[in-house]
């Protein structure tokens, strides 16, 4: 593609330069650009992306995405627009076909559950025979092919990789896509431009506000994935319902209260699994059996079944789906020579409340392994502290992803809160394997924050790659 395509179809850009550069690609790390990649210069609230032009150009860029008035040299393709992110998510689309325009998307957003409605959504649906596509936090799934990667950022991928990804499943014959949207994908308009067929709203609560810097801006941002949206899906029962409800049209709800669309009740505890009944408008439809532990994944399981059943799923089909459903990193149970071990992704103080509140009292004493992301904020860290104190019989403090900040501030916070017997060990590795050599018989051990991430940058700035359980499966020499 070249500029003279882009100078026709894009009327609203100023396309000048060397209109016949062809480019291959779009990044906005200068640092990563190849021979014949497009550069955008993004704006953030401490960077400037118009300052690394030239490193770009000097690395290979054919061209740039600008908002400023610059002088560029003749040879040098430049589209200047207004907004960078909103040029960068429609030249992207463009350039693999507006490849969301032949698919059916469904975005999931949320403090909670996102993750986990959907990827369940994109299992269910495959077994309902339906060609189904998965983007999120823990990778990419095209059928019944998933591949566990580390999206970069995550979550919720830029407008390049996200296109290239969705012309991939449109081209192998997907017809569903189940995505998780995170508020950085809606606040830097990664999403800009599709046409989403659905939304769901999992479980809200307080999160990124290292990225946000207040929870109005937080909420804010997510509200406005709704504005204007008609038939949403919404958690009835979460944290700013209202606000959420007050953008939206006509909302379908679900959640504990019989008056909602789709409602649980009668939840119980099953060991290491629960069941519940499902109630359409009140009327009973039966019992679901979820191999996943907690009441926030009932939660989740029925924000899968509104959406399945007004898509003309039957409740028999999602009742034999649920009796095997799972999802990587999510709440992942496993027993070695009598340990229970839960990975989990949780990362922040009501998520780690929640998975240790339903994990308690299936084993003699609970151990817990969890550090803190280095971006995060003090608050957060202490919050962490004192919810795996409110549970836990033993902690290990230790590194989750350093991002290059310094580790002994983050174990600082985290300790500072920590009101039970403990054991710090900034190595993670070192942690993990600490815990499983502890543990005895009966016990169950608990690591939390990373789920299925495999890398991790540490203080000096080198990037090493391993995941919970394979430490795990190397203490207990399982392949």
């Amino acid at each position: 593609m070249n500029g003279r395509t882009l100078k026709e179809k894009f009327k609203e850009f100023e396309v000048f330069g060397n209109l016949d550069r062809d480019f291959f690609g779009i990044k906005t790390d200068s640092r990563l650009i190849q021979n014949g990649d497009l550069f955008v210069a993004l704006r953030g609230e401490n960077f400037d992306g118009h300052e690394f032009i030239a490193d770009a150009v000097k690395r290979g860029a054919v061209g740039v995405i600008v908002e400023n008035d610059l002088e560029f040299d003749k040879d040098i393709l430049v589209i200047k627009a207004s907004d960078s992110r909103e040029a960068f998510a429609k030249i992207s689309s463009f350039f693999y076909g507006d490849p969301s325009k032949r698919l059916n998307i469904i975005g999931i957003t949320g403090t909670m559950g996102k993750t986990t409605i959907a990827y369940l959504l994109y299992r269910l649906f495959n077994f309902l025979g339906v060609p189904s596509g998965f983007i999120g936090t823990i990778g990419i799934g095209i059928k019944d092919k998933f591949s566990l990667t580390d999206l970069d950022p995550p979550t919720t991928p830029f407008p390049f990789d996200l296109h290239r990804y969705l012309k991939t499943m449109s081209d192998d014959g997907v017809k569903y896509v189940f995505m998780e949207v995170s508020s950085h994908g809606i606040k830097d308009k990664r999403i800009y431009g599709i046409n989403f067929k659905r939304k769901i709203l999992g479980t809200m609560g307080v999160d990124h506000i290292d990225y946000h810097k207040s929870i109005e801006d937080y909420l804010n941002t997510k509200v406005s994935f709704f504005e204007g949206f008609e038939s949403p899906i919404l958690n009835g029962n979460s944290l700013f319902i209202d606000r959420f409800i007050e953008v939206s049209k006509d909302p379908i709800f679900y959640g504990d209260d019989v008056k909602f669309d789709y409602s649980f009740q009668n939840l119980k505890n099953h060991g290491l699994s629960i069941s519940f009944e499902v109630y359409e408008s009140g009327t009973l439809l039966g019992t679901i059996d979820l191999p996943i532990l907690g009441r926030y994944n009932a939660y989740n399981f029925l924000a899968v079944i509104s959406y399945a059943m007004l898509e003309g799923a039957s409740f028999s089909k999602i009742k034999e789906f649920a009796k095997t459903a799972s999802v990587p990193g999510r709440m992942e149970i496993y027993t070695f020579k009598g340990i229970k071990v839960i990975i989990d992704y949780a990362h922040n103080a009501e998520e780690i409340e929640n998975v240790l509140e339903s994990i308690k009292g299936n084993g003699n004493h609970l151990i817990v392994v969890f550090g803190a992301v280095g971006t995060s904020e003090k608050e957060k860290r202490i919050a962490m502290g004192r919810a795996v104190s409110k549970f836990a019989d033993f902690c290990v403090i230790t590194s989750d992803d350093p991002r290059g900040r310094n580790v002994d501030e983050i174990i600082k916070d985290l300790k500072s809160s920590v009101s039970i017997e403990h054991e710090v060990i900034p190595d993670r590795i070192k942690a993990i394997k600490y815990a499983l050599e502890n543990a005895k018989e009966n016990d169950i051990v608990a690591i939390l924050g990373r789920g299925v991430e495999s890398k991790m940058r540490l203080s000096n700035g080198s990037i090493i790659h391993f995941r919970d359980i394979d430490i795990v499966k190397e203490v207990f020499h399982e392949d």
